[in-house]
């Protein structure tokens, strides 16, 4: 299991001259949770984004990702709106509030957690606060089909409990 954060600032690294091309941004996903690609760029009103598909990746190492040749990195243009960010964007995770169908707040969402073959995600580091964090650490919202990821929030069912560890 890794942190989609963790590859947040990584380098991108073209292999075949060994050289840095780029750095990853953000980490974006489908509407369904499945890790979809690293933005090395954002797009402004006349420009598209510049991603990484995960299709494309060479390695996703702890240092830096490897790709095989620079042409790899495609423009991209969110034009469905299904596509959602780890950080920034108009759907991100990063900050949304986690709240229960019967309107307990549970905390803020700090991370995402992906499984080993960086494909889905599992769950989500939630923050209580900073003194609570401080004292007893991040909880942790295990993934499941009834979490609904809305504007700016994270709905769960009334019965979500927050686990202290994976």
């Amino acid at each position: 299991m890794r942190k989609a954060r963790d590859l947040v600032g990584l380098p991108v690294v073209e292999l075949g001259r060994g050289e840095h091309i780029g750095e990853v941004r953000d980490v974006l996903f489908s509407a369904e949770g499945t890790f979809h690609s690293l933005l090395l760029t954002k797009g402004t009103v006349l420009t598209a984004s510049k991603i990484l598909p995960k299709a494309k990746l060479h390695a996703l190492g702890q240092d830096a990702v490897t790709i095989l040749q620079d042409n790899e990195i495609e423009e991209f243009r969110d034009e469905t709106g299904l596509i959602r960010s780890l950080i920034q964007g108009d759907v991100h995770f990063v900050g949304k509030e986690v709240l229960t169908q019967d309107g307990t707040y549970l905390g803020t969402v700090e991370d995402v957690y992906l499984d080993e073959n960086l494909n889905t995600i599992v769950g989500y580091e939630v923050s209580e606060g900073f003194l609570v964090d401080l004292k007893e650490g991040r909880k942790v919202l295990h993934a499941h089909p009834e979490i609904m990821v809305g504007q700016d929030t994270l709905l769960v069912p009334a019965d979500t409990e927050l686990a202290e560890e994976f």
